[in-house]
């Protein structure tokens, strides 16, 4: 029996509780922060004008789902794997899938403003529109690399180190939206969001970078193959997080053009409480992941299956609790924060705050098939959710009246949608593990930086 087991034990819960600590403090500051601007945009400018903003970011997030390789999985798998063939190769690799991001993004970027400015030449965009939408593209383009610097923190174990950064800068960037809200109205608003992303985008990346070189050392003087079954990996877990990406955005999209921008703000207001919750929660997917994948390669099948089951407990009970506090408490909520006449979406806030419980009960579905080297899995599931979404939103617009019974409706369905997708995950978590080889001696951590201390 090794005597220092439980002082080991203790320390490692320590340093999940610290890293899990400082993710979701700054998850929940940025929602909040996030809510605050919107807000602050709705009580400015109105239910409608706050639409038409909310309605180009949401098209913009559409455009950059079409080009954005989303490599930060691909990253976390295949750069530590690289680092074994020879010292500095995962350096190199982790700065060529960023490179390559950025000039994704900046495509990306160029061709999105030439679009709009097409569009508009030949009348199919107004003026007004224009000059919304120029800026939210900008936006958008800027923080296209995000993924990858915070892949980087990850494979170095600097998680904690992230969150911190990412606190500093939501409140920097809410300061600096309010203050181009006040000063300019929407324009400034969108405008603003260009400068506090492109900021954002550089101080994380060059942390990044830096503690991979720090962690793997220089990257490799000789040139190298890409990794064998990178590219398909990639393809599928970058069309995951584009379809994932595309379910959100779509939202609003289609409320814009079935439903009037009202419908976009309406839908926006009544998820917020969602959107919170799930904030507090996604950090145990992040660090959820590592975990998985290593039980996975070692073929521990009782591992992977207790590690899910048990943040299925936690994630399930902070949904009830959370539930149960915000169902008499919403209406107000909603009333102070957006306006008295937002206080009718209390009803159709809590029932997506209860789709959002039951998601976070599954919360382990984000990670688990990529971590066991089956992302097609999570595309597939996301996909399907998706299209479904997306159809009863354009069903309920042309069902129902008034952008406050088209909320409620869709916000119902929603959570018809999830409870039979959080079931099906359940049936999926058994399916995966039973798939899994039988477990083979442990090793040390592939990858694993020497000297670094994972947090």
């Amino acid at each position: 029996m090794n005597p220092s087991r439980p002082a080991d034990t203790r320390r490692a819960w320590k340093r999940h509780l610290r890293t899990f600590g400082s993710l979701t403090v700054a998850g929940q500051v940025e929602a909040a922060l996030s809510l605050a601007t919107t807000a602050a945009l709705v009580r400015l400018v109105g239910g409608a004008e706050a639409g038409q903003v909310l309605f180009v970011q949401s098209l913009a997030a559409v455009w950059f789902v079409l080009w954005d390789p989303r490599l930060e999985d691909a990253q976390q798998r295949f750069v530590p794997a690289e680092q074994l063939r020879g010292a500095g190769r995962g350096t190199q690799l982790y700065h060529r899938l960023v490179r390559l991001d950025f000039a994704s993004g900046l495509l990306a970027t160029i061709v999105g403003v030439l679009a709009a400015f097409a569009a508009a030449a030949t009348g199919w965009l107004s003026g007004e529109l224009l000059w919304l939408l120029v800026p939210a593209v900008l936006g958008a383009g800027v923080t296209t690399p995000a993924g990858s610097a915070s892949a980087g923190y990850a494979l170095t174990g600097q998680l904690f180190r992230l969150g911190t950064v990412r606190l500093t800068l939501a409140v920097l960037g809410c300061l600096a939206t309010l203050t181009g809200l006040l000063t300019a109205g929407p324009v400034g608003y969108l405008t603003a969001t260009v400068v506090t992303g492109l900021v954002s985008t550089v101080v994380l990346t060059t942390g990044a970078v830096r503690q991979v070189r720090k962690a793997y050392g220089p990257p490799a003087a000789e040139a190298f193959a890409l990794p064998p079954g990178l590219m398909p990996f990639l393809v599928k877990t970058s069309a995951t997080g584009s379809v994932a990406a595309a379910s959100e955005s779509g939202v609003s999209v289609l409320a814009g053009v079935f439903g009037g921008p009202t419908l976009v703000t309406y839908l926006k207001v009544a998820t917020s409480m969602s959107r919170l919750f799930l904030t507090v929660i996604s950090p145990v997917a992040a660090q959820l992941y590592p975990r998985l994948a290593l039980a996975g390669a070692h073929g521990r099948r009782t591992a992977v299956m207790r590690d899910a089951l048990r943040s299925s407990a936690l994630t399930g009970a902070v949904g009830a609790l959370a539930v149960t506090v915000a169902a008499p408490l919403t209406g107000l909520l909603l009333g102070l924060v957006y306006g008295t006449e937002y206080t009718a979406l209390s009803t159709a806030s809590v029932v997506l705050l209860a789709g959002a419980a039951l998601r976070g009960t599954v919360i382990w579905g984000k990670v688990l098939p990529t971590a066991l080297g089956f992302p097609g899995v999570r595309l597939a599931f996301l996909t399907a959710e998706g299209v479904c979404q997306l159809a009863m939103l354009v069903a309920v617009t042309q069902l129902w009246t008034g952008p406050e019974r088209m909320a409620l409706a869709y916000a119902s369905g929603s959570l018809c949608l999830l409870a039979l997708s959080t079931a099906c995950w359940f049936l999926v978590l058994r399916v995966l593990v039973r798939s899994l080889p039988h477990a083979v001696p442990p090793t040390a951590p592939v990858g694993e930086p020497a000297g670094t201390t994972p947090t």
